[in-house]
């Protein structure tokens, strides 16, 4: 393991650092202070930390309701409600827009929000990314918390709420703590879905993604590398912590 680790580390910092060097560090520098990026930064976070604030309570409840169920039902519900996650982020936002451009609720629900091109859109798009992300995850936590816990606490005297507040969740904490980083780093990282829905548009609408997307279609280098380590960078943190934590 000790040699994987450093082969890996090693060519990791030679592609990085080969990268860095044929950019130079002062325009690497003002790559990272340029107001794209810290734009498109800030939109990345907070479409991704809305979206999974307002994910996780629904995951963890379909989750809950899903492991507590055996049989075809719950195998089913459960496959339907991670489609997203399995299928092209493409082609997830496409169906979302085509929803909401050729359905009566659709329209109506795009009128009332204002989804596309906008900031409400992306939380949208990254909203089912992140739920669909946390689902199965958080089944399989719940799955090994013995329902036994919870029938005792029923014969002390507790309720359905009660027991599942006070006894369940603080079993399944670090499932259900890895399960809403994977479910953040879904909606952080997530392309396609988001720009079907809100757009590439620098300073309103892109998230990070998406302006590495658009930096590099317009030749800017520098400040889409900027960018990318950051998306690096970040993916490392939250992938390390998540696998620290379950372990």
């Amino acid at each position: 393991m000790l040699i994987i680790l450093l082969t890996l580390i090693g060519l990791s910092l030679y592609v990085l650092i080969g990268i860095i060097l044929s950019i130079g560090f002062e325009r690497l520098g003002s790559a990272f202070t340029a107001w794209e990026f810290r734009s498109s930064l800030l939109l990345s976070l907070i479409a991704a930390f809305t979206s999974t604030i307002i994910a996780t309570p629904i995951a963890i409840f379909l989750a809950y309701i899903i492991s507590r169920n055996k049989g075809l039902t719950s195998i089913l519900v459960e496959s339907i409600l991670t489609i997203p996650f399995t299928m092209t982020p493409v082609a997830v936002g496409s169906l979302v827009l085509i929803f909401l451009l050729k359905t009566p609720l659709g329209n109506w629900l795009n009128a009332f929000f204002n989804f596309l091109f906008s900031l409400n859109g992306a939380i949208l798009a990254q909203f089912i990314l992140s739920l669909s992300a946390m689902i199965t995850p958080l089944v399989e936590t719940f799955e090994s918390i013995s329902i036994e816990y919870e029938n005792v606490s029923r014969t002390l005297g507790h309720g359905i709420f009660s027991t599942f507040i006070y006894v369940v969740l603080p079993m399944a904490k670090r499932g259900v703590i890895s399960s809403v980083l994977i479910g953040f780093t879904k909606a952080f990282s997530d392309f396609g879905a988001t720009v079907m829905l809100a757009g590439a548009i620098i300073g309103r609408t892109a998230t990070l993604p998406a302006a590495i997307y658009v930096e590099m279609n317009s030749g800017n280098i520098e400040l889409a590398f900027a960018m990318i380590l950051l998306s690096l960078i970040v993916s490392f943190i939250i992938g390390f912590a998540t696998r620290l934590w379950r372990g």
